[in-house]
């Protein structure tokens, strides 16, 4: 992925300020929208965090009450349900590190792929994986983790990076990988 070299001395410098960043993809009418964070591994020994199909300036938000909360010392982990950084409970997955690859320019991430991808629940409060989820709600949240296959109702074992990020949301069809 490419970024304009302004915009990583802009993150480079809050990174050096702060100890951490955040960069925002897509707006508006794009295929697709999510936020990530830069720093938090280097800084505070702390996976970055990733949040996909929700408007930038939301996700934002939300990404910066849990980056905080890490900074204060209080850290997010894998299948431990976030409460109070949103309207709804979030759950942190790891994301995998060959899909990150895909999102975060290199340069920023300097060889640091740990992530975790902050996932939101349906209207009823529940996950992708859990029973009577609203599968409609897929549309609009990618997946950066492995065991989404069951959910998403993959015919192989493994699927593809094609297939993990073909997704029509609503913004529009996105599609990374080959």
């Amino acid at each position: 992925m490419f970024i304009q070299s302004e915009v990583v001395a802009t993150l480079r410098r809050r990174i050096a300020q702060e100890g951490w960043a955040m960069a925002g993809v897509g707006t508006g009418h794009a295929a697709v929208t999510f936020v990530y964070t830069v720093g938090l591994q280097k800084s505070f020994a702390h996976p970055d965090l990733i949040m996909f199909g929700i408007a930038p300036t939301e996700a934002e938000g939300v990404i910066d009450v849990i980056a905080q909360r890490v900074k204060a010392g209080e850290p997010a982990h894998e299948g431990v349900m976030i409460l109070g950084a949103a309207e709804v409970p979030l759950m942190p997955r790891w994301a995998d590190a060959e899909r990150i690859r895909l999102l975060v320019p290199a340069q920023l991430a300097r060889g640091r792929y740990s992530y975790l991808q902050i996932v939101w629940p349906d209207s009823k409060g529940r996950f992708p994986w859990e029973a009577r989820f609203d599968k409609r709600r897929l549309r609009s949240q990618s997946f950066l983790f492995d065991d989404c296959r069951e959910f998403l109702n993959f015919s192989d074992n493994r699927p593809t990076l094609q297939s993990k990020f073909s997704r029509s949301t609503p913004f529009g069809n996105f599609s990374v990988g080959s």
